[in-house]
Protein backbone atom coordinates (compact mmCIF):
# COMPACT_ATOMS: atom_id res chain seq x y z
CA UNK A 1 0.00 0.00 0.00
CA UNK A 2 1.42 3.37 -0.96
CA UNK A 3 0.84 6.52 1.04
CA UNK A 4 0.39 9.89 -0.55
CA UNK A 5 2.79 12.60 0.52
CA UNK A 6 -0.10 14.40 2.22
CA UNK A 7 -0.71 11.44 4.55
CA UNK A 8 2.91 11.35 5.74
CA UNK A 9 4.47 13.52 8.44
CA UNK A 10 7.61 15.53 7.87
CA UNK A 11 8.80 16.33 11.39
CA UNK A 12 11.10 19.10 10.15
CA UNK A 13 8.16 21.10 8.76
CA UNK A 14 6.79 23.47 11.39
CA UNK A 15 3.45 23.86 9.60
CA UNK A 16 2.86 20.09 9.70
CA UNK A 17 3.51 19.98 13.43
CA UNK A 18 1.26 23.02 13.92
CA UNK A 19 -1.50 21.23 12.00
CA UNK A 20 -1.35 18.31 14.45
CA UNK A 21 -1.37 20.69 17.42
CA UNK A 22 -4.40 22.57 16.04
CA UNK A 23 -6.20 19.28 15.44
CA UNK A 24 -5.56 18.27 19.06
CA UNK A 25 -6.58 21.72 20.36
CA UNK A 26 -3.10 22.47 21.74
CA UNK A 27 -0.84 25.54 21.69
CA UNK A 28 1.38 25.96 18.66
CA UNK A 29 4.51 26.58 20.72
CA UNK A 30 8.14 25.63 20.17
CA UNK A 31 7.97 23.41 23.24
CA UNK A 32 5.00 21.49 21.86
CA UNK A 33 6.65 21.10 18.44
CA UNK A 34 9.79 19.77 20.15
CA UNK A 35 7.65 17.29 22.11
CA UNK A 36 6.05 16.10 18.85
CA UNK A 37 9.46 15.64 17.28
CA UNK A 38 10.66 13.57 20.26
CA UNK A 39 7.50 11.47 20.24
CA UNK A 40 7.99 10.90 16.51
CA UNK A 41 11.52 9.61 17.13
CA UNK A 42 10.25 7.28 19.86
CA UNK A 43 7.44 5.90 17.70
CA UNK A 44 9.76 5.36 14.74
CA UNK A 45 12.22 3.48 16.95
CA UNK A 46 9.59 1.31 18.64
CA UNK A 47 7.72 0.50 15.42
CA UNK A 48 10.80 0.02 13.26
CA UNK A 49 9.39 2.44 10.71
CA UNK A 50 11.27 5.21 8.97
CA UNK A 51 8.16 7.10 7.88
CA UNK A 52 4.93 7.72 9.82
CA UNK A 53 1.46 8.71 8.72
CA UNK A 54 -0.58 11.39 10.45
CA UNK A 55 -3.10 8.74 11.54
CA UNK A 56 -0.42 6.51 13.11
CA UNK A 57 1.19 9.41 14.92
CA UNK A 58 -2.03 10.96 16.20
CA UNK A 59 -3.17 7.56 17.51
CA UNK A 60 0.19 7.21 19.29
CA UNK A 61 -0.16 10.63 20.92
CA UNK A 62 -3.62 9.79 22.21
CA UNK A 63 -2.66 6.29 23.39
CA UNK A 64 0.46 7.54 25.18
CA UNK A 65 -1.45 10.50 26.66
CA UNK A 66 1.34 12.80 25.54
CA UNK A 67 1.39 15.97 27.63
CA UNK A 68 1.12 19.10 25.50
CA UNK A 69 0.28 22.66 26.52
Amino acid sequence: MTNTDKALINFSEEHELNHILRKLGKKQSQANRATLQEEGKKLKASSGKRILTHAEFEAHLIAEKTVLE
